[in-house]
């Protein structure tokens, strides 16, 4: 695939994130920060930054998965909470984004199966809620050791 076809299969998912998040009530925007691609700054009830990176796919393997690379940099490692809070993997062809707490996957690739987008109606939602109160958790996480350390 052509890098300025890869450019734009990305920019939609960045653009395509920031529209599910805005139509579920997240209020984001779009940056272009390393390792970030989207902040949402607002949600019902949590008005703490988080630092999004998309990453997109549009390929489906021989095992019926897409497969997502979750890592970052010329050496190649995987994303951390200094990089993002969380990742929002999204499977273009499906319109559907599976979002997970950047704590959660410690892996540099993350294959999903076709199912897990197309079975869920309401995927968007719940992957964001439970990627929302996990990276909430990290955060505070690192926040205390912070805390202890300066001590």
């Amino acid at each position: 695939m052509a890098i300025r076809e890869q450019k734009l299969i990305g920019t939609a998912g960045e653009l395509f994130t920031a529209f599910e998040l805005t139509m579920i009530g997240v209020q984001c925007d779009l940056i272009k920060q390393d390792g970030t691609d989207v902040v949402a700054v607002k949600g019902k009830n949590v008005h703490l930054a988080q630092r999004i990176e998309v990453k997109t796919s549009t390929y489906v393997d021989d095992k019926k998965c897409y497969s997502f690379s979750t890592s970052k940099g010329g050496q190649k490692r995987p994303y951390t909470k200094q990089d993002c809070d969380i990742i929002a993997l999204v499977a273009l062809p499906e319109r559907k984004i599976k979002f997970i707490s950047v704590g959660s996957h410690k892996g540099m690739t993350k294959k999903v199966h076709v199912n897990t987008f197309r079975n869920d109606d309401n995927l968007i939602k719940k992957s964001w809620d439970d990627a929302l109160e996990k990276s909430l958790t990290e955060s505070k996480m690192v926040l205390e050791e912070w805390c202890n350390n300066k001590q």
